[in-house]
C-alpha cells in the first residue's frame, strides 16, 4: 500500500515536547499517512524576503516547498506562547507563502497545553496565515492538562483522547479525499 505524504509541522523545538508527543500519536494511528518535512523546520532560516528568489532560496526551503507541494494536506501541532503561535510555526508557514505548498488542502491543526486552554489561542492567531495560503480547515485538536493525557513517547494514556484522535483523524483522511476529487461541470 502506497503511504500517502502529508506535511507535518511541530511548532515546538523541545525534545520531548507535548507537541512532538501529540505528532508521534497521530502518526502512530495513521499507517496509511507518511509524515513529511517535520525533520527540517529546525534548520528552516528566519523569513527574509530578499533570500525568497530562484537563485538565493535556501536549499532547505527548496526542499520544504517540494515537500509541501507533494503532501496531500498538513498536520500542525504548534504550542501557544504569550497567547500567540510558536515562532517556528509561524516561520515555517511564513515560508510557504508564494508557492503552493497547502493550497487547497486540508490542515489538522492541534496543540496541547498543561493548562486548561488547551492552547487554543495560539492555534486561533494560525487561522488567517492558513486561510491566506488557500488551506482548508479541519476541526482543531486541542488537550488542555496534556501531561496527564499523553505521554512523551506519543502514548495516549487517555480513552476520551483517543477518540478525539480517531475522530480528527477520520475528518481529515476524508477532507483529503474530497480534495483530491475533481469536480466537473
Amino acid at each position: 500500500m502506497e503511504r500517502t505524504p502529508v506535511l507535518a509541522i511541530c511548532g515546538s523545538l523541545r525534545e520531548r515536547s507535548l507537541h512532538r508527543a501529540l505528532l508521534t500519536a497521530v502518526e502512530r494511528r495513521s499507517p496509511e499517512l507518511l509524515f513529511v518535512g517535520a525533520e527540517l523546520i529546525r534548520d528552516l532560516p528566519l523569513l527574509d524576503p530578499d533570500l525568497d528568489t530562484p537563485d538565493r532560496l535556501p536549499s532547505v526551503v527548496r526542499e520544504f516547498r517540494l515537500l509541501a507541494e507533494s503532501a496531500r494536506g498538513g498536520i500542525i501541532a504548534s504550542p501557544e506562547y504569550v497567547h500567540g503561535p510558536s515562532g517556528v510555526t509561524k516561520n515555517a508557514l511564513d515560508w510557504l507563502a508564494g508557492s503552493t505548498g497547502l493550497h487547497g488542502k486540508p490542515v489538522l491543526l492541534m496543540s496541547a497545553s498543561p493548562g486548561q486552554t488547551g492552547g487554543i489561542r495560539g492555534l486561533a492567531a494560525l487561522v488567517p496565515t492558513l486561510l491566506a495560503l488557500d488551506s482548508v480547515l479541519v476541526d482543531p485538536i486541542t488537550v488542555s492538562r496534556a501531561a496527564a493525557r499523553i505521554l512523551p513517547d506519543g502514548e495516549v494514556v487517555e480513552a476520551g483522547l483517543e477518540l478525539r484522535l480517531d475522530i480528527a483523524l477520520e475528518e481529515f483522511s476524508h477532507a483529503m479525499a474530497v480534495a483530491g476529487q475533481v469536480v466537473r461541470p
